[in-house]
């Protein structure tokens, strides 16, 4: 009976464990709401300070600074006596900046005080005045503010990293699309000087040739007559000199009317052979007189066909049946032959164009500028090319820059020359062309991310220079800037720190957050 009443027994509690244990999460979930309630009463329901999730919270037997998070007793805000504040200089009208580098380079957070040149005033001024820049608000006080940290490790729990403020290439320019085109002074658009049929055909699309090169022939039947003209007014030429001469000579039995009608004739048949020799020079085949003055009709008849001709065409065809009416169409310059409409058996005319030759070592860049960066262009500004799809750069420099204005664009076209010895570019070929309107290998760069706006100013944290002496108070300045040209992730800073100096460029949010409060606090 006694062992059946353990045994009863036993089992009740076992029970009862199972009961306990299956509600056991419910009642720690009760147990943590009590906690949180009892603790929030007790703090007044306020979370911690920033400080002190960064493990920089005040040990229970340390005065602590509330409001600037750093122990009472080293708060320089609080006590400015500990760190007193070097000159304060205010704002800096020429480069609008507040405590100016430039001016005063002993604001500057460098062991020692440098010294600025007048080559570095120019550069500032420079970019300066060369186009508008961000402004800072003259009535800002943010560059009287410190922001102060309990220790180093304060400083690394806030995730905040620095670096060495330092000089590197700025580029600014205007960008803009751009095509490439045929130098229109360098392009020759060659048709016929005579109608006629094309005989034959010596050059191709994309052959180079020399100026005075032929490039086809034509059977022109105006070619023919001329030639024959020639040698008829040479036949009357020299018949009417030869009767002159046999008059002449018997002049007391002659009579004058009659030596004075050969010799009118003589100067008829002396104006036509003129015209003929003029005609065929016309034609593009220049006859000197003494070339065939010494020559008997018989040979200049047998020479016709070939009379005028190049002698490198005329000793290509000496020993071939030609006519008289062949017409050279020569190249006026050297070049390449773009365009060629010319085929064997084709009837041209003077008014048609057969071919176009382009001297392409020298090509022209269109660009289309937006108007409103037109006050920035000038004559020989440096302009680098990249055409679309490569990686090659062509550099020229403007050389023209247009009077109208597009209507429909609101562009202005800007000429650049481009060498193009090696033969890459094209005509039409299109890309993006870089106006470069200063070039700075000594401008000032920091990471973009250290710069910040701060609703009046431009500003950058500035690490103290005594930061790493022992028993320094670990300060960040608040300094203001000029933002420049943002290349990448780097930004210029025209005006407002110096090379060496040591800025914050990541974890400015908890510097900014300071910096809030202290002025949520000052309103």
């Amino acid at each position: 009976m006694r062992n059946w009443t353990l045994w009863s027994l036993g089992g009740v509690a076992k029970a009862g464990w199972k009961a306990i244990s299956s509600r056991l999460p419910a009642l720690m979930v009760v147990a943590a709401l009590l906690g949180l309630g009892y603790w929030g009463h007790e703090h007044q329901w306020r979370w911690p300070k920033f400080s002190a999730l960064l493990g920089s919270a005040p040990k229970p037997d340390t005065p602590w600074c509330n409001e600037h998070n750093v122990p009472e007793e080293i708060c320089i805000a609080c006590h400015p006596e500990l760190m007193p504040k070097e000159k304060i200089y205010g704002w800096c009208s020429e480069h609008g900046v507040h405590e100016c580098v430039l001016d005063h380079p002993q604001v500057a957070q460098l062991k020692q005080v440098p010294l600025i040149s007048q080559q570095e005033r120019r550069r500032v001024a420079l970019a300066l005045k060369l186009r508008p820049r961000q402004q800072n608000n003259p009535s800002c006080k943010l560059h009287l503010r410190r922001i102060q940290f309990a220790s180093e490790k304060a400083v690394e729990r806030a995730g905040i990293e620095i670096d060495i403020v330092q000089r590197g290439l700025v580029r600014e320019t205007i960008s803009t699309v751009a095509e490439v085109r045929y130098d229109p002074t360098q392009v020759a658009k060659i048709a016929p000087r005579a109608s006629g049929t094309i005989w034959k055909v010596f050059k191709n699309i994309g052959d180079p040739v020399h100026q005075g090169e032929v490039l086809a022939l034509i059977d022109a039947a105006e070619v023919g007559q001329a030639k024959s003209m020639l040698l008829e007014a040479l036949a009357s030429v020299r018949l009417h000199k030869q009767t002159l001469q046999r008059l002449q000579k018997i002049e007391s039995v002659v009579a004058g009317k009659r030596i004075l009608e050969t010799q009118t004739a003589l100067t008829q048949a002396q104006a036509q052979l003129h015209k003929a020799l003029q005609t065929l020079a016309n034609f593009g085949l220049p006859v000197e007189y003494e070339q065939i003055a010494q020559q008997s009709l018989e040979q200049l008849a047998r020479g016709l066909p070939l009379l005028g001709l190049p002698p490198q065409v005329a000793q290509l065809l000496q020993n071939q049946p030609i006519t008289s009416n062949l017409l050279p169409v020569l190249a006026p310059e050297e070049g390449v032959v773009v365009w060629r409409q010319a085929v064997i058996g084709q009837v041209v005319r003077t008014s048609e164009e057969i071919f176009t030759i382009a001297n392409t070592r020298r090509m022209w860049l269109i660009l289309n500028v937006p108007v409103e960066e037109l006050p920035y262009l000038h004559l020989g500004q440096k302009v680098e090319f990249e055409p679309d799809g490569t990686k090659q750069k062509h550099i020229g420099a403007i050389n023209w820059i247009s009077t109208q204005l597009d209507r429909q664009t609101r562009t202005v076209e800007v000429r650049v020359e481009l060498d193009n010895s090696q033969g890459l570019l094209r005509d039409e070929m299109f890309g993006t062309a870089q106006i470069i309107l200063r070039e700075d290998p000594h401008a000032i760069l920091v990471p973009s991310s250290a710069i910040h706006w701060e609703g009046c100013c431009w500003v950058v944290f500035v690490r103290d220079k005594h930061y790493h002496e022992p028993g320094a108070y670990k300060v960040f300045h608040t300094r203001t800037v000029r933002p420049g040209v943002k290349m990448g992730d780097m930004t210029e800073i025209i005006v407002g720190v110096l090379p060496g100096e040591v800025i914050v460029t990541e974890g400015g949010e908890a510097l900014r957050a300071e910096l809030l409060k202290g002025n949520l606090g000052a309103g």
